[in-house]
């Protein structure tokens, strides 16, 4: 279970599902051993941060079929009965048949039959090895008391699991600049790149695909998440923005640049925990340097005025703070390509992106570099 857990967490990034104009069947078929017979097979379809069976069959015969629809081709995993660890296997489902052949356990069962399930499978000939190793160094992290994860003890461990994440990474570009014509392709693009984008590695890897994959309706909403994105890279001149301070006046990005050295773009809500937990990092950032010249203007992701009012009067926040209480469709957010926070950028007196990201000790110390 420990790691099909660490398959779907690999699978299912923070950025939204791409819908596309309607939904599209499949069909699973497979054969078993016999002694299945009886036996529940259901398809779990994978969503952000949670799974949801909805489609399943019994064995008859050592043969099932599995029917559902879904919005796009998409991972899933199919399961066969209720042993524990469950006898399962995840595979690619899009428009037609894919055919399963087991002899023994899903595990090892052979997939073919539909193109983009062959794709999958070819995909994760790669990944999959290197997963069970990243399980097994976090299960080694997990095992460290959590006062003595950031010790000396800890950051070997924490550099293989690093690199281990390089080189899943690196697999999937691999297919992906390959397979240019594949929908798997552009879906585990999407995946890799994450919900902070990094404009120059996505649009390294996107130019490569086929103009089809490029022009489809997924294609084309990615595309702009990644010229979004280039809001966020280092040297650009940072698009300027106005919006509402909790006293309900208007305030632009270059009412605050303008007064100082060096101002910190910072993009939170009251409801998000990672937020709250990184602002008393950012106070200290701000009571360290704001007399050198450094400001803040923060970005509220909020929908409600007395919660966000509340979190910046709790969190001690002494700084600029706007927001159109439009949660995620907050104008700001939406020009920087903000599809998850904390997020931040770093700017110069003149507007320029000189660092972005930066959190607890990372930002103190350029703070320091540049301030000192």
């Amino acid at each position: 279970m420990k790691f099909k857990k660490v398959i779907m967490g690999l699978l299912c990034f923070v950025l939204p599902a791409l819908a596309i104009a309607q939904n599209i069947t499949y069909t699973v078929t497979g054969k078993v051993n016999s002694s299945h017979n009886g036996e529940l097979v259901s398809i779990a379809h994978t969503g952000v941060g949670k799974t949801t069976v909805k489609d399943s069959a019994i064995v008859k015969d050592g043969a099932f079929t599995v029917t559902g629809e879904i919005a796009s081709p998409s991972v899933a995993y199919i399961r066969l009965g209720k042993v524990q660890p469950a006898n399962s296997l995840d595979i690619y489902l899009s428009n037609g048949n894919t055919v399963i052949t087991a002899t023994d356990s899903l595990k090892y069962a052979k997939v073919g039959g539909n193109k983009l399930a062959e794709d999958y499978c070819r995909l994760m000939e790669n990944v999959h090895p290197l997963m069970k190793e990243k399980l097994a160094y976090n299960i080694q992290f997990a095992a460290i008391p959590v006062a003595e994860r950031k010790g000396e003890a800890a950051r070997p461990l924490i550099g293989k699991i690093l690199d281990i994440n390089k080189k899943i990474s690196d697999a999937i570009y691999d297919f992906i600049d390959n397979n240019p014509t594949s929908y798997v392709s552009l879906d585990f693009l999407q995946k890799v790149s994450g919900s902070v984008i990094n404009y120059n590695i996505a649009t390294l890897h996107f130019e490569k695909l086929s103009d089809a994959l490029k022009n489809t309706p997924e294609g084309k909403a990615f595309h702009e998440k990644i010229m979004a994105a280039q809001s966020m890279q280092i040297g650009t001149v940072a698009k300027s923005f106005e919006s509402i301070t909790p006293d309900g006046k208007k305030l632009t990005l270059q009412d605050v640049v303008k007064t100082g050295k060096y101002t910190l773009v910072d993009f939170w809500a009251s409801w998000c925990g990672p937020c709250r937990a990184e602002n008393p990092n950012v106070v200290n950032a701000y009571t360290t340097y704001h007399d050198k010249g450094f400001n803040i203007l923060s970005v509220s992701l909020d929908t409600k005025a007395e919660n966000w009012k509340a979190a910046i009067a709790k969190d001690g926040m002494p700084w600029n703070h706007v927001s159109s209480l439009l949660g995620w469709k907050e104008p700001a957010a939406e020009l920087y390509g903000v599809h998850a926070i904390p997020q931040n950028v770093l700017l110069d007196s003149k507007g320029v992106v000189v660092a972005t990201n930066l959190r607890g000790e990372a930002l103190l110390a350029k703070l320091k570099q540049l301030l000192m």
